[in-house]
């Protein structure tokens, strides 16, 4: 046995040293922009069909309906602090009037890609230190992508995701306008661009808005792409594996659990390693289109997509959530471990060449007070934070850095490990 998992670790580790050359080599012939690049914002559109705005952007799209007539209070904050800024490659000029072929054939837009949101009802003694019969933690976890596009051919070009997780002080209970009061507040603050607010989580992993504007490279046209196989078996999912860590409205649109799981690697290769990837936008596009509005027009417009000329099959073997001990120091805690099975293949398509074909296995740990009740919603988001998201950084990292082998061997013997056991995942 311990010589069958030495010669598979073998044979990934030449698969992931072979992996590591293409990419690098597609790398550079991606990136040979020089010169600063104009490029036109067009505002802030939410990623949905309309069929998906009330189960994918719930609160955002009440948010937008207050300001119908008028600039929303998403477009302005992006727009005043776009403004504010200097960037190292791009000039980003404000307002769509500048759409013409003397200023730039580049557009950038901020797109919604889906909003996850949390309550967490707290100890009814916490409360009472407030003066609060009940109170509430409220939480959001958005997630956006960065659109660069070709206005005059309607194409996209390239894109970049970002994410904020904000966290509010204990409330009382909100109905739904109150939320969105909530959201509008967060939103007026420019913060939530710059990587920090008072009340979001710190992650050091996280690259804001303005930190990818800062060192984004821009082309006019690239002839590379890699994204999701888009065809039907390009990503699998064992849905009786991940039923019971994820909300059912995600459940009963699967799409939107494969978009929020591609998105997360794809933008992660993206961010460390510069690459250009295709997002994933199962379940709505047709003819492989996305649609945006203007900041301040009425009428919206639909990007094509291309076909990524770099595959990569997905497919979710399952999320798992499994008690592991009483705390020994605590009362009334306990600690559960969290774990997701992902599988990736990266190939080449037209040569049938695969260049990496792997089996992943992440899981943390995590200490939750008994006293609480988690949603669907809840444990979803623990498996994003523990599993998946931290699984996407470490590969781009390895992508990135893993020049050592003993750097890259350790990390496959530790993430390769197909078992729901939980020894073997710790």
């Amino acid at each position: 046995v311990v010589t069958f998992i030495l010669i598979f670790i073998n044979i990934l580790l030449y698969m992931y040293k072979s992996f590591l050359i293409f990419l690098l080599v597609l790398f550079y012939s991606l990136n040979s922009t020089a010169n600063k690049v104009d490029v036109v914002w067009t505002g802030f559109s939410i990623n949905a069909d309309y069929k998906d705005l009330e189960i994918s952007a719930y609160y955002t799209n009440k948010l937008l309906k207050r300001y119908s007539s008028t600039q929303n209070i998403i477009d302005k904050t992006l727009k005043n602090e776009i403004n504010l800024n200097n960037f190292n490659h791009i000039n980003v000029l404000t307002g769509t009037e500048q759409l013409s072929d003397e200023t730039s054939k580049i557009a950038m837009s901020v797109f919604l890609d889906q909003e996850l949101f949390e309550e967490f009802r707290l100890p009814d003694e916490d409360c009472k230190k407030i003066n609060l019969p009940e109170c509430y933690i409220y939480s959001f976890n958005n997630y956006y992508q960065i659109i660069f596009f070709d206005f005059e051919k309607m194409t996209f070009l390239k894109a970049v995701p970002f994410q904020n997780i904000i966290i509010s002080d204990p409330l009382g209970k909100l109905n739904d306008n109150q939320k969105v009061d909530l959201l509008e507040k967060f939103y007026t603050n420019s913060n939530w661009l710059k990587g920090f607010s008072n009340n979001q989580l710190n992650d050091e992993n996280t690259i804001s808005f303005i930190d990818i504007l800062e060192n984004i490279q821009i082309n006019q046209f690239y002839d590379t792409y890699i994204g999701v196989n888009p065809n039907k078996n390009g990503f699998s999912i064992n849905k009786d594996k991940v039923r019971d860590l994820i909300p059912d409205y995600i459940f009963e649109n699967i799409h939107l659990l494969k978009r929020h799981v591609a998105n997360t690697f794809l933008g992660e290769l993206a961010l460390k390693n510069n690459l250009v990837i295709v997002p994933y936008f199962e379940g709505f596009g047709i003819g492989n289109k996305i649609r945006g509005k203007y900041a301040n027009r009425e009428e919206a417009y639909e990007i094509t997509l291309p076909e990524p000329d770099f595959y990569i099959d997905v497919k979710i073997r399952g999320f798992v959530k499994k008690k592991f001990k009483e705390d020994e120091n605590v009362k009334d805690l306990t600690w559960y471990i969290y774990g997701s099975g992902i599988n990736l293949k990266f190939y080449e398509p037209l040569l049938n060449k695969v260049y990496l074909d792997i089996q992943m296995t992440k899981a943390d740990f995590k200490k939750i007070p008994n006293i609480l009740n988690l949603n669907k919603t809840n444990e979803f988001v623990n498996i994003i934070n523990l599993t998946y998201r931290p699984l996407a950084i470490e590969f781009s990292d390895i992508v990135n850095n893993g020049k050592n082998n003993k750097d890259i061997n350790d990390w496959l013997k530790k993430i390769t490990k197909n078992s729901s056991n939980i020894d073997d995942i710790i």
